[in-house]
């Protein structure tokens, strides 16, 4: 049974976890390891059948590193259907990322994944890697290209039709 008929003007609810740990790090010639939560959620509608836009809001802890960030931004998502119920993805984003710390940051990254429909209002989606910019307050850029299963962030969608 086809699940994944996605139409003009559903609405794609979003909540992924991702985890990633280094390790060694070095500092100051003392190796430690560091490791991050990442916690997001995404809201968009489906302009057609295989484009979305939505908002994001996320949040990532790193306590080793005593550090909290929170995100704000935007995200486009271009769909294409592979097979039944399962689509291959391409999202660009940019977010805005803030604490209590000097850590505000500007990202802009172009991330692959898929989406596989378990029934017509719920999906699982895979992302493994991205293309990425970021700048911080204090200027210090860095560009990113991390395309393999190092960092996999799992989600879970739903759907309003």
């Amino acid at each position: 049974m086809a699940f994944a008929q996605i139409q003009k003007g559903d609405i794609q609810i979003t909540g992924n976890i991702g985890y990633n740990k280094t390790r060694p790090y070095i500092t100051q010639n003392i190796p430690y390891e560091t490791s991050r939560v990442t916690i997001s959620s995404k809201a968009g509608m489906f302009l057609s059948e295989t484009i979305s836009l939505g908002g994001i809001l996320g949040y990532t802890g790193a306590k080793s590193q005593d550090l909290n960030i929170f995100n704000v931004g935007a995200y486009a998502r271009f769909h294409k259907s592979i097979a039944e119920n399962f689509y291959l993805y391409l999202e660009p984003s940019f977010s805005y990322g803030f604490s209590s710390r000097i850590y505000d940051t500007i990202d802009a990254k172009l991330s692959p994944g898929m989406t596989y429909f378990m029934s017509p209002k719920f999906a699982l989606d895979l992302n493994s890697g991205m293309i990425g910019y970021s700048k911080n307050v204090s200027g210090i850029e860095s560009y990113s290209f991390n395309l393999n299963l190092s960092n996999i962030t799992l989600g879970a969608s739903f759907y309003i039709r």
